[in-house]
């Protein structure tokens, strides 16, 4: 009997705990499910992890709207230079471009003195002096195209015809004296640092033709030399500083292939046409120019150069077949210039 009495003590134990353990569970399962989680966290809100984590995402998006407003309104807002870059640039180019590229024609003036050699006139007199020359007034006129590149075309006319008296014992008898010259040619502008150089290649007709109403040294008639040939030039200009002046210089060599025709001036030649002769012409400019932005895309240019030609012919300068001498011509220059 004492062998059974712990076992049965133990089995009405469990069966009187038994229903306890269940109310208690039960009651458990009443107020919430079970919770693995540590006391520090079960006694926090069920909501407080959750909400603590939407609040800060929240600020930051918040915090980034906020970066993003500020940055595109500082992109909408206008900066304020002390001069408008975009207005400079075009400034600029407008300034460029006046001058550069485009159309430009030029009306000048020359006044020019001529010379012949006094040689032929110690047979008359025995001064030295042939004629009492003067400076007398040629009118060159100047019509062209360059592109942005710096190659252009050019066209130019030149003419003088003017009369000059003789020294005595012929005076009052006058020596006429008329020269032509158009050229047709291509351009090409290289721009430098300091320093613009312009170079030129074409054609040239040119005349040359003396007249003498009277019997003097020669017979009276005329002379003329016509014909064609290369020109071509070489022009330098530097600017002084932003002032609108600038310093040039050009020069011009021509060759021309043609005839002389003659009616009784040349007295040892025989009215008629002398054919297959040679004139070369060299042509020298020194000056100042200024120019001036009239608007954005037309410029005015002034330029007043000392102006020397040189007219030479084999025939014509000789002693005894011609004249005795060659034509030499200088003096001052004005033009105007215009350019689109």
């Amino acid at each position: 009997m004492k062998k059974f009495r712990i076992p049965i003590l133990l089995a009405l134990a469990v069966a009187l705990a038994a229903p306890s353990a269940l109310e208690a569970r039960e009651s458990r399962d009443d107020d919430g499910p079970a919770s693995n989680s540590p006391a520090f966290l079960t006694s926090m809100p069920a909501e407080a992890e959750p909400s603590l984590f939407e609040s800060s995402l929240t600020q930051k998006n918040e915090e980034l709207e906020e970066r993003i407003s500020r940055l595109e309104a500082e992109l909408n807002q206008p900066r304020h230079y002390g001069v408008d870059p975009s207005a400079s640039i075009e400034q600029r180019l407008q300034r460029q471009e006046a001058g550069t590229g485009g159309l430009f024609g030029s009306i000048e003036v020359t006044f020019l003195q001529p010379s012949l050699s006094g040689a032929q006139s110690v047979f008359g007199s025995g001064t030295g002096r042939l004629l009492e020359t003067e400076y007398q007034t040629g009118v060159r006129y100047v019509l062209g195209y360059v592109s942005d590149s710096g190659l252009g075309i050019r066209g130019r006319y030149w003419s003088f015809d003017n009369s000059t008296g003789y020294s005595p014992p012929y005076a009052p008898a006058v020596f006429g004296i008329q020269l032509q010259a158009a050229d047709t040619e291509v351009t090409m502008l290289q721009r430098m640092r300091h320093l613009d150089l312009e170079l030129s290649g074409g054609v040239r007709y040119g005349q040359l033709e003396y007249t003498n109403p009277p019997l003097t040294l020669y017979g009276p008639g005329i002379v003329r030399f016509e014909g064609f040939g290369p020109t071509a030039s070489l022009n330098a200009r530097r600017a002084l500083g932003k002032s609108g002046f600038s310093l040039f210089g050009n020069v011009r060599g021509s060759v021309m292939i043609g005839d002389i025709r003659t009616a009784s001036l040349l007295l040892n030649i025989p009215t008629g046409s002398v054919e297959d002769e040679v004139m070369t012409v060299f042509e020298n400019q020194l000056g100042v120019a200024w120019n001036h932005n009239l608007t954005n895309q037309l410029l005015l240019e002034v330029r007043t150069a000392w102006e020397t030609q040189y007219w030479s012919n084999s025939t014509l300068e000789d002693d005894f077949y011609g004249i005795g001498s060659n034509l030499a011509l200088m003096g001052p220059t004005l033009a105007v210039e215009l350019r689109y």
